[in-house]
């Protein structure tokens, strides 16, 4: 019996064990038909359930494939990682399952698996778009920008696609709400094939709507005027908030005037649906409806070229000023799934016919959310290169062209999908995101300095701002796009900058060098990056320096003593390209007219001959020859005169001139970056001192001469003005010498004004013996000495300042202030300069003589800079110490009150 009872146990074990196994394989089986049928009526989130439940019954390759397909389907990155790595643990794994998990790795930011992956695979076939080069740049790109939640927005549904209205009410796309029946059956056989209008099946979550968010911050959903909808989406406002665009998915009873009768089932596309033959795809569709004084959307209308069977429209943008409205659109002829389309609309609305904006933009898979700011385009895209899933976007946009695409890169991309572009007044951005950390499936995030604003200032030389009449052009570096600039404040120039790019801006106006700057970099902590930019004339036809070389009697031959003068010129015209030369040959009035003006031809090609040895090109070199046409002096035709004057005619006016064509537009030279503060150029001037003969102010032959180039100057530079200071040797007395000085001076007017210089622009003055070069107190001067000390000293004047005082605040930047000044005090002087340098240098033989206190200070009154040892309290005072001084070294020194 109790054989016989274990028998009965035995065989009751193994029959329960085996409908044990059966019932699990056929759970499973069961499990997996239903699962395979959910999918097959596009309801992920239950037959991403079926399937999971399947693989807990038994962990089989099939099961884990079909929940890793339907979560993916379902955005799920996270969920999908999780399963496709475990279809890969499976032997039966392929390439394809491969190129899956890699990219869902991708998705969870996990680049250490995506390159392993791709290392175990033999065949990398498909995973070309995931560029793992611009991963690993992205990746590796730090940013001082960070994203974050818009708050008071965000639930734990998805929530996109934020717009704003005129007053400031921000509205957006979401699914939260109802969800689907968490107390579903573990097995349904019988599927009717029927829509559930309560719940969106892909999802399990409720269908989209509109929602706002008003100024307190209070959020309501908006009743959807387009009747038996499912979806209501992508809201975008124009005419100041009083019309607004936006998509529905409805019910279809009737297309073309027939009724529809659906096969087996329909489907509400949400964006992006998946079709199938045996379906009545409702797709979305394009509406505009005004806006109510509620808020309400009052009416409605569809643009005409919506098919709600056919294809789906979405994600509007509409440029006002320009007049186009652009959308999303799978619609036939594209150039993959959805593509970005533009078309025209008058002030009623009226359309024109939609136009594909082309292969640069669109691409083999989707794009959507069209936005275009001032000449920038931004769209989402799952198929150019990216970071992954959906990734943000720029083009350049100018005249209806688009250039220069680029991935906008970490931040605003992750390796999760990335849309939904909004740029806001005051420069604050918004965008979509799935991305990690997230409250829902999709949230709306912001960043306050996503764009830095660019200030760019238009002075003149006197810093004021340059109202008008200047051109301005800047392009992003990487792009070479031109961009559209704010001019609409008078000397200023504004523009919007894509935080850490590099630009370059080019400024020009006619009659001015341009200015460049490629060194913006769109960087600042407070959002500003500012510049201020000089606009420098360009000073045409400015003569430089001028020299004057002479000729032997009916010769062209140049003479040694000019080869100095024309070594100097072509010096100064190799380094400097702006130089051209004017040459003007003349003869004297000995020989006839015609024979003269031969003559003085072959003295201009002579120079020009002499100079292109030197290396300077003929076309810098302009001649221009006179004969006996302009003489110098009075020695005309019969007139008796002295071989000396006869040379002063035989000669060729050598005037160096920068910038010589008129209108023309020259570059900046590099020498001359400080052109509002460089005097002449920065081109010294060749200004002869004319020395007399003992007690004498007759002008030599030699000074003549050199008169004659200083008078050529003041003719070509009618801006220029004379100071002359005449002096005498220390001999005589006072008096006596305070005369001869005077005299000395006026003679050197006189004479400049006999050759055509007005009176006015010559001042003069006089100081005796008070000024010597050389004040022979060390030792008796030589006959030397004394001759430097019998001159009159000529300074250009330009403004007010001689203009070659290298030492000059006016050339050297140095502000007035900086040196030293004289108080209302009394000087005992020993010396007196024309710069700075001689200055500090006598400094130095006073401090050797023991005078270590002296010093010296600028007289803003003559521009000369003045040494003294010390000061004294009267005159009185002075004049009881001034023979000491003098016994100590100092015999020249005189008392000077200020």
């Amino acid at each position: 019996m109790v054989l016989s009872m274990n028998k009965i146990f035995k065989a009751a074990f193994v029959i329960i064990f085996a409908l044990l196994v059966y019932e699990r394989s056929y759970g499973q089986q069961a499990l997996l038909r239903y699962a395979d049928k959910e999918y097959g009526l596009l309801h992920y989130q239950e037959s991403a359930e079926a399937y999971e439940r399947a693989y807990e019954k038994r962990g089989k390759y099939r099961a884990a494939k079909g929940a890793a397909i339907s979560h993916e389907k379902m955005n799920d990155y996270q969920s999908a990682y999780e399963w496709w790595q475990k279809v890969i643990g499976f032997e039966e794994a392929v390439t394809d399952d491969y190129v899956h998990f890699t990219a869902a790795a991708n998705y969870e930011g996990k680049l250490e698996e995506v390159k392993a992956a791709l290392d175990t695979l033999p065949d990398r076939e498909g995973l070309d778009p995931l560029n793992l080069d611009s991963l690993q740049y992205w990746y590796a790109s730090s940013s001082k920008m960070a994203l974050e939640p818009v708050p008071g927005i965000n639930s734990n549904a998805s929530d996109y696609g934020l717009v704003k209205d005129a007053q400031g009410n921000m509205y957006f796309t979401s699914d939260r709400g109802k969800t689907g029946n968490a107390k579903k059956s573990a097995v349904r056989l019988d599927l009717s094939g029927r829509m559930n209008e309560d719940i969106y099946e892909w999802t399990g979550r409720d269908f989209l709507h509109v929602y706002k968010a008003d100024s307190t911050g209070a959020i309501s959903s908006l009743e959807v005027p387009v009747p038996d909808s499912y979806h209501f989406a992508d809201p975008f406002f124009v005419n100041g908030g009083k019309k607004v665009f936006y998509t529905v998915t409805r019910k279809v009873k009737r297309q073309n005037g027939k009724k529809i009768k659906p096969a087996n089932s329909v489907n509400p596309e949400m964006d992006y649906g998946q079709r199938a033959d045996s379906y009545i795809d409702y797709h979305s569709e394009l509406y505009f409806s005004q806006v109510g004084e509620d808020g309400k959307f009052a009416d409605y209308k569809p643009v005409p070229w919506n098919d709600a069977t056919g294809y789906s429209v979405i994600t509007p943008f509409v440029d006002e000023e320009a007049g186009k409205l652009y959308f999303a659109s799978d619609m036939p002829g594209g150039f993959g799934g959805y593509d970005i389309y533009e078309v025209s609309f008058d002030d009623d609305f009226n359309f024109g016919t939609p136009e594909n904006l082309g292969e640069l933009i669109n691409s083999a898979e989707d794009e959507r959310d069209p936005f275009l700011m001032d000449d920038t385009f931004y769209f989402s895209s799952n198929g150019h290169f990216g970071l992954g899933g959906f990734d943000l976007f720029s083009a350049g946009y100018r005249s209806g062209t688009f250039s220069g695409l680029k991935n906008l890169g970490i931040p605003y991309n992750s390796p999760r999908d990335d849309f939904g572009f909004l740029l806001a007044d005051g420069g604050k951005m918004y965008l979509s995101s799935d991305r990690s950390g997230g409250a829902g499936l999709d949230d709306i995030y912001t960043m306050q300095t996503m764009l830095m604003r660019f200030l760019g200032r238009v002075v003149d030389c006197e810093g004021g701002l340059v109202s008008d009449g200047f051109m301005a052009e800047m392009i992003k570096k990487d792009e070479q796009r031109a961009l559209t600039l704010d001019r609409e404040t008078a000397g200023e120039i504004k523009r919007d900058l894509e935080p850490g790019e590099d630009y370059a801006l080019k400024i020009s106006k006619r009659g001015y060098f341009p200015v460049y700057d490629d060194q913006i970099k769109a960087e600042a902590e407070n959002g500003l990056v500012e510049r201020e930019y000089t606009l420098v004339p360009i000073p045409y036809r400015r003569t430089v320096f001028v020299d004057l070389v002479y000729y032997d009697l009916d010769k062209a031959v140049i003479r040694s003593d000019a080869m100095a003068v024309l070594d100097k010129v072509a010096e100064l015209m190799v380094s400097q390209s702006y130089l051209d030369l004017q040459v003007r040959s003349h003869t004297d009035a000995r020989a006839s007219n015609d024979y003269n003006e031969k003559l003085s031809n072959s003295r201009a090609d002579a120079v020009a001959a002499y100079l292109e040895g030197k290396g300077i090109s003929s076309e810098r070199v302009h001649e221009a020859w006179y004969g006996e046409e302009e003489l110098v002096n009075n020695c005309g035709d019969g007139q008796p005169c002295p071989e000396w004057k006869h040379q002063l005619n035989r000669r060729s006016e050598l005037v160096l001139m920068a910038f010589s064509e008129e209108g023309k537009e020259y570059e900046l030279p590099a020498d001359l970056k400080d052109l509002c503060e460089t005097p002449n150029l920065g081109v010294t001037m060749n200004v002869p001192t004319i020395y007399f003969d003992f007690d004498k102010y007759i002008l030599r032959p030699e000074s003549v001469s050199q008169l004659d180039r200083v008078a050529l100057l003041l003719k070509e530079r009618p801006e220029m003005e004379l100071a002359l200071a005449g002096h005498t040797d220390i001999r005589g007395s006072e008096s006596y010498n305070e005369v001869l000085s005077e005299q000395r001076a006026e003679v050197v007017r006189d004479y400049l004004i006999s050759l055509g210089i007005e009176e006015g622009r010559i001042s003069y003055k006089w100081y005796g013996k008070t000024r010597p070069v050389h004040d022979c107190s060390g030792s008796p001067c030589t006959a030397a000495d004394h001759q430097l000390n019998r001159r009159t000293e000529i300074m250009l004047m330009l403004d007010g300042l001689n203009i070659n005082d290298t030492s000059s605040p006016a050339s050297t930047g140095e502000g007035m202030s900086a040196l030293p000044k004289a108080t209302e005090e009394i000087y005992l002087i020993s010396g007196v300069f024309s710069s700075k340098e001689n200055a500090e240098e006598y400094l130095k033989v006073l401090d050797q003589k023991g005078f270590d206190q002296a010093k010296y200070f600028f007289n803003t009154d003559d521009q000369l800079f003045y040494c003294y040892v010390t000061t004294f309290d009267s005159f009185y005072d002075a004049s009881k110490r001034l023979e000491h001084y003098k016994s100590k070294g100092l015999g020249n020194a005189w008392v000077k009150k200020i």
